[in-house]
């Protein structure tokens, strides 16, 4: 717990509960912990089975799905971080690109330049 009545700190702990370098801090724990779930989330999209996730799915899955990978692929590229995992992510959409229709897929591949 943050605040703890057995530590011995509680009138310091409520203290810095209510100042201003509480929220700092909380938004920076916040921030840190969300980028860290985000980049566990993608590890495991890029160690999924996506050939086998596609069958007996509609088109809007499909792109639904490759957006969402999209935009991750392109967050990690951002941050410069983990080229082996933005070519599992790569991967991932060459598979799914591969399984809608060829219309979809003129319409679809230019934004998927990667």
């Amino acid at each position: 717990a943050v605040v703890s009545t057995q530590s011995g700190h509680y009138g310091r702990d409520r203290k810095f509960i209510k100042s201003p370098n509480f929220e700092l801090w909380f938004q920076s724990k916040r921030t840190e912990a969300n980028q860290r779930l985000e980049l566990l989330h993608v590890q495991q999209l890029s160690e999924a089975d996506l050939y086998s996730w596609k069958t007996d799915r509609h088109e809007v899955e499909i792109v639904d799905m490759l957006l969402w990978i999209r935009d991750r692929h392109d967050a990690l590229q951002r941050l410069g971080s983990n080229p082996e995992l933005q070519d599992h992510l790569k991967n991932h959409i060459d598979t799914l690109l591969e399984v809608v229709p060829a219309d979809l897929q003129s319409t679809l591949k230019p934004a998927f330049n990667l």
